[in-house]
């Protein structure tokens, strides 16, 4: 799990420490910076994969900007070489990656890249060379595209800990879903499954996931929250728009399936609506609503067993009402967060999102360490500001309520309590609730 990010020069981020929970939401004005954050992650994620190639940029979701463009350019500094992202994650791992590119060169090359795991320097490399456990290894034909860790990994016997915790991250990307694979108009291949970052293949994810709720029904519980439960939470998503009670992957008459569909296999996501005659109570994802298509998307990485255990979502509250989004994110805190003391093994350990929607922050508790509201803004000089929302210190939940007369955060939010979460660039520093 990603305990802290730190970004330097990167896009319109100048520089930024960000201490992270298990669910972190970003909110701010258009522009602010709050995608340029999760696209930080997904560098990091992209060396420990496969490397910064576009190929694997997309892969993770990154948008394929021209390297130039991926580094600073601010008026009052002078055009960086590098850009900078420095992560620790649990088990005391840092790791570390400078990447440089030139005006005209089309492709990102590695300027420097450290590990350590307390402390202790596991490898990395700099225009001096290479060292791994400490000690300087001959040169070779080392890829400036590849990151070390993926090139080293199979020769050398890294401890246990770090293996899992860059496996994790390495499995991160960031979901922006698409109407036209939602409702299966287009039809594409997820490049890791269960599901593409846009919706591809999501028919094949929900068949394996209502299979796995079948067969999970007939195990006996274990513990006060398990993996079925996971899976009920998850499901129980499609149910909130009120018009369907079931969500099924099969064939349908060709009367009731649009021609614009497209099919690998005959099989199409369809729903019942359950206020319809029973002969024409068949909707297929095409005449089904964007939001329950949307929700079912999320229903699909939250209790899908392939499912990445880090990822984001941009745009958390796409084409809900805010009704919805709250329940959304109230289901999204419930499985993150009791994952830790349940001993799950589906559900992810930790999300990022973005949101616009002000009904996303009262689905939040920010006195509960691991749910962390950050705002986004832009100072005087167009610089990416990230300052958490969070009671003073010393505060109770009560000196909250009385300090802003019992208004939720969404209406904060609303009436511009929150400085720099509609957009304003008129301030220095975010107010300290």
């Amino acid at each position: 799990m990603l305990r802290k990010i730190e970004i330097a020069r990167f896009k319109s981020i100048r520089a930024a420490d960000i201490e992270l929970g298990r669910v972190n939401l970003f909110i701010g004005g258009h522009g602010a910076g709050k995608s340029n954050v999760l696209e930080a992650i997904g560098v990091v994620s992209a060396s420990l994969y496969r490397g910064v190639s576009d190929s694997e940029m997309a892969r993770k979701g990154v948008r394929l900007t021209p390297p130039a463009l991926m580094k600073s350019a601010f008026k009052k500094h002078a055009l960086p070489k590098t850009f900078r992202i420095d992560v620790i994650l649990d088990g005391h791992i840092k790791y570390g990656i400078e990447l440089s590119a030139g005006d005209k060169n089309t492709h990102l090359q590695f300027f420097s890249e450290k590990c350590t795991s307390n402390e202790e320097r596991l490898f990395g490399r700099s225009g001096a060379g290479v060292t791994i456990f400490g000690k300087k290894v001959a040169p070779r034909s080392w890829i400036s595209s590849r990151s070390l860790w993926d090139q080293a990994r199979v020769a050398y016997d890294f401890p246990e800990a770090l293996q899992t915790e860059f496996e994790r991250l390495s499995r991160y990307s960031i979901y922006s879903p698409q109407t036209e694979f939602l409702r299966e108009i287009k039809s594409g291949v997820a490049d890791e499954p269960p599901v593409g970052l846009h919706g591809e293949g999501l028919a094949g994810a929900v068949n394996s996931l209502v299979s796995d709720f079948t067969e999970l029904k007939r195990t006996r519980a274990k513990t006060s929250y398990n993996d079925r439960d996971v899976l009920l939470d998850a499901l129980s998503l499609v149910w909130l728009p009120g018009w369907t009670n079931a969500v099924r992957v099969g064939e349908v008459e060709s009367s009731l399936k649009s021609r614009e569909m497209t099919s690998i296999d005959g099989k199409i996501v369809y729903f019942i609506d359950r206020f319809m005659h029973e002969r024409r109570n068949t909707l297929s994802a095409y005449d089904s609503s964007e939001g329950t298509l949307f929700l079912l998307f999320m229903a699909v990485l939250l209790g899908h067993s392939e499912a990445p255990k880090i990822f984001s979502v941009d745009n958390v509250d796409s084409a809900l009402n805010p009704a919805l989004t709250k329940e959304l994110l109230k289901t999204i805190i419930k499985i993150v967060t009791q994952k830790p003391v349940s001993g799950m093994t589906r559900g992810p350990d930790q999300i990022f999102l973005t949101s616009h929607n002000p009904t996303a922050l009262d689905a939040f508790d920010l006195f509960d360490d691991e749910q962390r509201v950050f705002v986004v803004y832009r100072n005087e000089e167009g610089h990416s500001r990230i300052k958490r929302l969070k009671p003073r210190t010393g505060w109770s939940r009560e000196d909250w309520s009385k300090a802003f007369g019992g208004k939720k955060l969404s209406q904060l939010w609303i009436d511009d309590e929150i400085q720099g979460a509609l957009g304003s660039t008129a301030f220095s520093a975010v107010r300290e609730i």
